[in-house]
C-alpha cells in the first residue's frame, strides 16, 4: 500500500457522520487495519469513534481487515457496525462478501453473512473522506484557470509565481494535468509541462482521466508518463486495461515499456490474472502472446488459472492450460 500524496500532509478531513479528523489519522487507521492491529485500531476509535468508518478513495478500515484475512479485527469492526450493507469496493465494484469468498476466507464469510442478515447492526452508511486542502488564494485561482482551460491566465500565474506548481494535490490529489488530460487540452498540457508539470506515478483515477482518451494517453506516454503508473494498491494501468478488456490501450502501455507481469495488492494478481477473473478471453490471448507468465501470482487462489476455474470461464481455462499454466 502506497501512502498517497494528500495523506502525507496533515490536513483536515471529514470522516463518518460529518465528523472532522485529519488525513494522517485516516492513514494511520487504514495502515493499522491492513496490518490487523486490533489494539491500535481500538485506541484510535476510542479517541474518535467515527474513524472506524473513515474512508480514503471509498475505502474504509473494514475493507482491509477482510481483504487481509484479519478475523479478530473483522469481528471488532462488525461488532461496532462499521460496514455499510450496501458497500462495494472501488473501482472493481465487489461486495466484501465476494472478496472473502474468492479468497477462501470461510470464517470471515460466516461473520459477514451473519452481519448482513441483520441490517440493524449497521451503524455507518454512505461515503466520506472530503479533504480540506488549505490552499492559498493564488493556488485556487491557478487550479481554476487550468480547469477552465485558460491558457493566458495559466501562463500569467506561473510566471508571476512559479511556486504554484510545487503544490501536488491539485484536482483531489491527482495532479494539475488531470483535468486538461480528461478534456483533451493538448496545448495546455504542453504549456504546463514546459514549466515542469508532470503526470504523477501514483494516482487514484488515472484510467478515468489521464487514460480516458486513447490519443491523450499516447500523447502523455510520449511525453514521459510512467507506463507503470499505478494506484495506491499497486494496481497498474495495465491491470486496469486487462480488467476492462481494452487491448488497444494495453498494447499502448506495452509499447512504451510497461511491465507485463506486475502483481497488485488488491487481488495479488498480474494483469493476466485480472483478465482471466473478468472473463476477457481476447485479452488473455493477447497478454500470453506478449509473454505474460501464465502462472505468476502472489497467492495460490490468485493465479490466472485459479480465477478462470473459480469464475467458470472454461475457454480461458483451456487457453491457459495450453499455454503451460499449472494446476
Amino acid at each position: 500500500m502506497i501512502q498517497p500524496i494528500e495523506l502525507k500532509k496533515e490536513l483536515p478531513m471529514q470522516v463518518a457522520n460529518g465528523v472532522m479528523s485529519t488525513t494522517t489519522k485516516v492513514w494511520d487507521i487504514l495502515v493499522a487495519s491492513k496490518k490487523g492491529d486490533v489494539e491500535s485500531v481500538r485506541k484510535m476509535v476510542d479517541d474518535c469513534p467515527e474513524l472506524i468508518y473513515a474512508q480514503y478513495n471509498y475505502t474504509p478500515p473494514v475493507y482491509f481487515a477482510v481483504r487481509e484475512n484479519h478475523e479478530p479485527l473483522v469481528k471488532f469492526l462488525l461488532g461496532r457496525g462499521a460496514l455499510d450493507h450496501t458497500y462495494i469496493t472501488y473501482p472493481f465494484k465487489e461486495s466484501l462478501l465476494q472478496v472473502a469468498e474468492d479468497r477462501g476466507y470461510q470464517n470471515i464469510v460466516s461473520l459477514l453473512q451473519q452481519y448482513l442478515a441483520d441490517p440493524d447492526q449497521c451503524k455507518y452508511k454512505g461515503d466520506n473522506g472530503e479533504i480540506n486542502y488549505n490552499r492559498s488564494q493564488l493556488e485556487n485561482e491557478f487550479e481554476t484557470a487550468v480547469d477552465r482551460g485558460d491558457l493566458a491566465e495559466t501562463e500569467k500565474i506561473i510566471k508571476q509565481a512559479p511556486e504554484v506548481l510545487k503544490e501536488l494535490t491539485y484536482f483531489w490529489g491527482e495532479g494539475i494535468l488531470m483535468m486538461p488530460a480528461k478534456d483533451k487540452k493538448f496545448e495546455l498540457i504542453n504549456l504546463l509541462q514546459s514549466f515542469g508539470a508532470r503526470v504523477p506515478d501514483i494516482s487514484k483515477w488515472c484510467q478515468f482521466y489521464y487514460f480516458k482518451h486513447y490519443d491523450m494517453a499516447a500523447f502523455l506516454l510520449e511525453k514521459g508518463m510512467n507506463p507503470d503508473h499505478m494506484s495506491w494498491h499497486h494496481v497498474t494501468l495495465l491491470h486496469d486495461m486487462a480488467q476492462k478488456g481494452d487491448i488497444q490501450k494495453a498494447s499502448l502501455l506495452i509499447k512504451y515499456g510497461a511491465d507485463i507481469n506486475p502483481v497488485d495488492e488488491e487481488y495479488k494478481s498480474t494483469p493476466l490474472g485480472l483478465a482471466a477473473k473478468w472473463g476477457n478471453t481476447e485479452m488473455v490471448q493477447y497478454l500470453l502472446e506478449q509473454g505474460a507468465d501464465p502462472d505468476k501470482a502472489a497467492a495460490t487462489w490468485a493465479s490466472p488459472l485459479a480465477w478462470a476455474r473459480k469464475k467458470g470461464h472454461a475457454d480461458i481455462k483451456n487457453i491457459l492450460t495450453q499455454a503451460g499454466a499449472h494446476e
